[in-house]
């Protein structure tokens, strides 16, 4: 009966004609509430403590432009639509939606005819909304001011398809709810924080809980509004919010700030359009998602929760898109937050029994704690958590983890479904790598004793995951994804989905391979990406790309045991580009990279957990930082070709044959690396700062240890 009634909804709402507020039609509140609608994305601002997620929409449900605003210190909070500073039950979050009110009708901007994209302009990313209303063209450009808890909205209006002079009306509201005059602006209160909305200079007027610009606009003409969005977050005395709202617009200061700070990230120049605006989305979409006390909700209208995964991933995009203060508190809070001192790492913001641990997290954190020092030179937060950091790292190998196969076993795999005990590839993976950056950076967290120790243990469970008889984790010249602890490969299995409609729920057959985590030893190099098992792994993977869909995208596992969300998964997608482009199976990377981009999400940055394939999805898909992050990790170390060795930064590019010039501006430690790569192909010739530069075997360049920042250019022809 609940899915009968919500389909109705859903068809009545479409059928009722345009509403100017929502509350005047509850359906379009309840479908607004949806995180994943067909056509919907968001973009991601923040600034100071308030996070912004701008809504847009392909189809009329209310305005097909509109804000959330969010604690970004709470990421509780942001599991839910609903539970918005700037939300009410009568409105939702329609009161956002600029109103252009010409001949007594509020026009808002509809889905069918509104073009959103992020421009950069003046230095600073913005998020621009062109639509119409009647014979006026207007252009909504909003953008977050650095640590000011305060957002600038610009509108354009244009009169190039009216006849005579009009008079119209610009109207800016807030929820329904308390609201105070503050000079040219209005104050809403709430327990969960104050919003304010102004017009500096405008002379605005007051209408209940909506500001009022009136002007009048003639053929051909253009006009432009300054607008600005404030909040205060926890609430304080309403006195000295009001006198930061009066003085809105006078500190010009806070745009030049918030000009040199997007001046120091890396960018990169290519005439390849889906690399450039790929790396442009993740880039001004990252830094929103993470609080600057490090706190970041991993899946935003979904979970509210904090993982170790999720949060190391996005510190490591952070880092390679040239974040690195904000990458720093992410690793920070992480450290502090979300370990104990016994070494466990936080899973949904708790802790699991040892059987359930997620062994991976300790090699994902532990890479971007590495990569942080080398990308930085900053060895502080490896030496404040050294007692941490070596616990952290014994914990995977203790004998209730491991047996004679060297190899970690337990009873949650690396999606999170509860199996019988076994062994499973990712976490193999995982503290393989954890083990050798502890090993690289052991003379920094005092940990030299150990280094024999954890040699011993990386090379064993190396060898058994790769080469042991019985227990390897390859079968028929490919990687697999588990085995069980009598060494049979888990591939078939009964389990019990939770979502009604699901694939686990409604097949009453289930298998796991192929599993997207099979990617993840080729993109990290543990296999060699040009070898035959990585090709093989590989070309098996192939089933996860269409498995019940036509649009495209890789599922993260075998799709018939989904016990929720069927569906292509972007973060999996993520992996598979990754591991291709390592791999050198161009072709398959470039249709893996091109769905990355015009997927769902792909032109805002900001990327559903996966496009879901049943009706239960719909309402809690969630936006994750992690997808992004992938995004920013494929186009610096596995397009461009950046690591490190030993603290010492090598270059080998990887693009895509045929590719044309690129040059990149790189942050790295105190300064940037001007760097210009003729074309695709092998370096013939290099050269830093003008003098030559070795070309090694292996053809890539290595930086000298001291050096700081310059250009390096790389002749490939």
């Amino acid at each position: 009966m609940k899915k009968t009634l919500l389909s109705l909804f859903t068809i009545v709402s479409l059928l009722v004609p345009h509403a100017s507020t929502a509350g005047e039609n509850p359906f379009l509140v309840h479908l607004n509430n949806y995180s994943y609608l067909c056509g919907r994305e968001y973009y991601v601002l923040r600034s100071g403590r308030t996070q912004m997620f701008i809504q847009t929409d392909k189809v009329d449900l209310g305005s097909a432009f509109k804000y959330l605003l969010f604690d970004a210190q709470n990421a509780r909070q942001s599991a839910r639509k609903d539970s918005a500073i700037n939300y009410d039950s009568l409105n939702g979050f329609e009161t956002s939606a600029l109103q252009v009110v010409m001949g007594g009708y509020p026009f808002v901007a509809l889905g069918q005819n509104t073009v959103t994209k992020w421009v950069f302009e003046d230095g600073i990313p913005k998020v621009e909304a062109v639509w119409w209303a009647g014979g006026i063209q207007v252009t909504e450009k909003i953008y977050a001011l650095l640590d000011r808890n305060a957002f600038v909205r610009m509108i354009e209006l244009s009169g190039s398809q009216i006849v005579g002079p009009e008079q119209i009306s610009l109207r800016l509201g807030l929820p329904e709810g308390r609201v105070d005059t503050s000079g040219d602006g209005l104050i809403y209160s709430s327990a969960k924080g104050r919003i304010a909305i102004a017009a500096p200079g405008l002379h605005p007027a007051y209408d209940g809980n909506y500001l009022d610009i009136r002007s009048t606009i003639r053929p051909g003409e253009k006009q432009e509004f300054t607008t600005y969005i404030q909040s205060q977050i926890p609430s304080g005395p309403l006195d000295g919010f009001s006198s930061e709202v009066a003085a809105a617009g006078r500190e010009l200061n806070a745009v030049s700030a918030t000009r040199e700070s997007w001046s120091k990230f890396t960018t990169v120049a290519t005439s390849d359009t889906v690399v450039r605006h790929l790396f442009d989305n993740v880039r001004f979409t990252l830094p929103g998602y993470v609080s600057d006390v490090g706190i970041m909700d991993a899946g935003v209208f979904e979970y509210g929760g904090q993982w170790i995964r999720d949060a190391s991933n996005t510190a490591m995009g952070l880092l390679e898109i040239g974040e690195f203060s904000l990458a720093r508190n992410l690793l920070s809070f992480m450290m502090d937050s979300m370990i104990t001192a016994e070494g466990a790492t936080m899973i949904s913001s708790s802790y699991e029994k040892p059987e359930n641990e997620e062994f991976d997290q300790m090699g994902e954190l532990w890479d971007a704690l590495k990569y942080y020092y080398y990308w930085t030179g900053d060895p502080s937060l490896l030496k404040a958590n050294a007692s941490k950091l070596i616990s952290m790292t014994d914990r995977p190998l203790i004998p209730e983890f491991r047996d004679s196969t060297g190899m970690v076993h337990n009873k949650r795999e690396y999606w999170e479904r509860f199996l019988t005990d076994g062994y499973e590839l990712a976490y193999q993976v995982w503290v393989i790598q954890g083990l050798r950056d502890a090993i690289e950076l052991s003379h920094i967290i005092g940990a030299e004793g150990k280094v024999a120790a954890w040699r011993e243990a990386e090379g064993k469970m190396l060898n058994s995951m790769l080469h042991n008889p019985k227990f390897a984790l390859v079968d028929h010249g490919a990687l697999i994804k588990r085995r069980a602890l009598d060494g049979s490969v888990v591939d078939t299995l009964r389990y019990q989905g939770y979502i009604v409609d699901s694939p686990a729920k409604t097949e009453s057959m289930q298998r796991l391979l192929p599993d997207a985590s099979m990617a993840l030893p080729i993109e990290l190099r543990i296999v060699n990406p040009r070898s035959p098992l990585a090709r093989q792994t590989l070309d098996n993977l192939e089933a996860l790309w269409n498995a019940r869909w036509s649009f495209g995208g890789y599922d993260r596992y075998n799709t018939s045991s989904q016990p929720d969300q069927p569906g292509p998964w972007s973060f999996a997608t993520g992996f598979m580009v990754r591991a291709q482009q390592e791999a050198g199976m161009y072709a398959r990377s470039r249709r893996t990279l091109e769905w990355l981009y015009n997927v769902q999400g792909g032109h805002t940055g900001a990327y559903f957990e996966e496009i879901p394939l049943n009706r239960h999805q719909e309402f809690t898909d969630g936006i994750l930082p992690w997808p992004a992050a992938e995004v920013a990790s494929f186009v610096v170390r596995n397009w461009l070709g950046i690591d490190f060795r030993d603290n010492k930064m090598t270059i080998k590019p990887n693009l895509y044959p045929g590719s044309g010039p690129v040059e990149a501006s790189v942050r790295y430690r105190h300064g940037k690396i001007d760097l210009r790569i003729e074309g695709a192909g092998p370096i013939k010739r290099a050269t830093i700062n003008g003098v030559r530069l070795p070309v090694r075997k292996d053809g890539s360049v290595v930086l000298p240890t001291d050096f700081s920042g310059g250009t390096v250019r790389l002749m490939t022809r």
